[in-house]
Parts: C-alpha cells; sequence; structure tokens
C-alpha cells in the first residue's frame, strides 16, 4: 500500500513541472546590417537581453568591438539585464518578439 502511494505522489510531482518556456524572437535587419539566411528563433524565456545580445553576435559573426544595436519593435533599445520573459509578456505581435538591429544607431 506504500508503495503505490509513493509511486502516485512522483508521478504527480513529475507533472506538476513544466518545461521553461521558449520565446518566438524575429530579427529584423534595418540599414547595412548583414541579413541572416534565418531569422526566427526559439530562445529560452529566463534569459536576460544580453544573452540574445551575445546569440546575434555569433550568429553576425561580429568582432567584439563592431557596434551592434538592439531595438525592440522599432521603438526602444531594452537594457541588456531586462528578462526575454517581460519583453515577450508586453511586446509581442502575433506571438514573436520583434527584435531589430543595426551596426549603426537606427533610432533615437
Amino acid at each position: 500500500m506504500e508503495e503505490s502511494a509513493q509511486k502516485k505522489h512522483e508521478s504527480n510531482k513529475l507533472s506538476t513541472t513544466t518545461p521553461p518556456k521558449k520565446v518566438k524572437v524575429h530579427f529584423c535587419a534595418v540599414g547595412s546590417a548583414p541579413l541572416m539566411k534565418k531569422n526566427k528563433f526559439q530562445i529560452g524565456s529566463e534569459q536576460s537581453f544580453s544573452a540574445v545580445t551575445g546569440f546575434l553576435r555569433r550568429m553576425l559573426k561580429l568582432d567584439a568591438g563592431a557596434s551592434l544595436f538592439l531595438y525592440c519593435n522599432s521603438a526602444f533599445c531594452p537594457g541588456p539585464d531586462e528578462a526575454l520573459s517581460d519583453l515577450d509578456d508586453c511586446f509581442s505581435i502575433r506571438g514573436e518578439l520583434v527584435i531589430n538591429y543595426s551596426l549603426q544607431e537606427a533610432w533615437g
């Protein structure tokens, strides 16, 4: 009897854990920024915006000293410590977080 109760408790414990949520990020090049063949990626919602910047730098093969400007919905530059989940909750459009990127400053 104890064994079946323990198995039931373990199965309930497993079913309550949810996999980490992913955010669909759509990268859009602005100005003379290089285009990517694939521009939509699933990134973990627990990541900070600085992780997105690092990811994009690797994808574009930019040097550490090269300028890269990122904008959320062509409007503002999120802070490096912003949580991707918060940006997704507030600014996603049709289930995608649109991030515009440029090698020069594009918007004020």
